[in-house]
């Protein structure tokens, strides 16, 4: 039996794309041994290529978090085939090789594509190397996709939505037989919220009151957009709850939060950076502000935790914030005033409350990641009819290096033999 070796790549623009990988690969080690599945993933980004790394993550943080309009900007123009098309050359040229190496190196079998940027250097690099690995894409936002999401791989593209299943096909001609729609991924533990005792005890390990209610502010490892004026505005407020706001990688909006603390020492505020135990924080709270991303919304959910979404990504995340309000499980309010006052509602209306509750267990949410990794591994490896190498590709190594004559000889001999038992099924 050939050893499954599947890859994981991934860029560090939000914490999304690395928590699937993460995920993922943690499911498939928990069913499988290294000898059965080898799972490696990959941060795509080339270690020299210092500049496109700041570009990728403070460029994220900075439209995302600071600056809408420019990624306003951004998925506008990429609308346009030409401009996709120069921006998937440019990501060819940055990530390629790495990637090619990676496969050539580890005889990758399977790559999942878990960010829409990797896609075409993914399938280039499969071009250039002497591997047929079977190539699917996941498709991370749930209802509203950008365009990149949807590029033919030969390979299925898994969807978390009817909504984004749609799209695929209507608008991007896509094989309904080919697009496979499965529940969201998230980790393992987010399958059930923890026990009342067991959130008091962590109540009290985190410094929180075991009587009063906890609103937390987070918005995944970039941080809460405007999180301080929230802050701000529930410090000033009457309402008797503590805070916790998670700053994920946002240090300015840590150091303000920090800021706002110091100057109210009478309330409870609680400030994190980067934290790797969301899950507890998550389960301790009773409302959670955040922005739209799919993660975050989801977990929430999964947690039965009233949402009150404060910000999206346009072309985005906009799916995520309707699903929040047509299913009337939570809120949109931009306002920080306006966010107060719905905060106070369901912290002084019980009966809201557990309305908020009920609607959210009737929509009974599961967790994708093991049927997920049932689909990875029942994925069956591209035919070798779908690789028609060059005569360059058999003489040269991604890296440019020419092969030995013997094994150029035989990549040669073995692709012709190859062919020829094609030939041979097909008449």
């Amino acid at each position: 039996m050939v050893r499954e070796r599947i890859l994981l790549p991934y860029l560090r623009t939000g914490g999304g794309h690395i928590a699937a990988a993460l995920a993922i690969e943690r499911r498939i080690r928990e069913l499988h041994t290294p000898d059965e599945v080898e799972v490696v993933t990959l941060d795509a980004m080339p270690p020299e290529s210092i500049f496109w790394r700041r570009f990728f993550d403070r460029g994220y943080r900075f439209s995302s978090n600071y600056m809408r309009q420019l990624w306003v900007a951004a998925i506008l123009v990429t609308k346009s085939k030409a401009v996709r098309r120069l921006w998937n050359a440019v990501m060819i040229r940055l990530f390629w090789r790495r990637i090619a190496r990676t496969i050539e190196k580890h005889e990758i079998t399977k790559i999942v594509l878990l960010h829409c940027l990797l896609i075409a250097p993914a399938l280039y690099a499969v071009k250039r190397v002497r591997r047929h690995p079977a190539v699917m894409t996941v498709v991370l936002d749930p209802f509203t996709a950008p365009e990149f999401w949807f590029q033919r791989t030969g390979g299925p593209i898994v969807v978390f939505s009817e909504r984004a299943r749609r799209q695929a096909i209507e608008r991007f001609d896509h094989p309904a037989w080919n697009v496979h729609h499965f529940p969201v991924i998230l980790r393992s533990q987010f399958g059930r919220p923890l026990s009342e005792e067991r959130v008091l005890a962590l109540r009290r390990e985190l410094g929180f009151s075991a009587d009063k209610r906890v609103v937390l502010l987070a918005g995944g490892g970039e941080g809460l957009p405007n999180g301080e004026r929230y802050a701000q505005s529930l410090v000033e407020s009457d309402l008797d709850v503590e805070i916790a706001v998670v700053c994920g990688k946002d240090a300015l909006t840590r150091s303000r939060v920090e800021r706002i603390r110091e100057r109210n020492p009478g309330k409870a505020v609680h400030v994190y950076g980067f934290v790797d135990f969301m899950f507890e924080l998550m389960n301790v709270a009773d409302i959670i502000v955040s922005k739209g991303g799919p993660a975050t919304v989801m977990e929430s959910l999964m947690l039965k935790k009233p949402l009150i979404v404060s910000q999206y990504l346009y072309g985005q995340e906009r799916g995520n914030v309707d699903f929040v309000l047509t299913n009337k499980i939570g809120f949109y309010i931009e306002e920080p005033a306006e966010i107060v006052s719905r905060i106070r509602q369901l912290v002084q209306d019980p009966a809201a409350y557990d309305v908020f509750r009920a609607r959210i267990e009737r929509l009974t949410l599961r967790n994708g990641t093991d049927e997920i990794v049932d689909f990875i591994l029942a994925l069956k490896a591209r035919p070798s009819a779908a690789y028609r190498p060059r005569l360059r590709e058999m003489l040269f190594s991604p890296d440019g290096r020419p092969y030995p004559l013997k094994q150029a000889f035989g990549y040669m001999v073995a692709y012709r033999g190859s062919n020829a038992v094609l030939k041979r099924r097909k008449a």
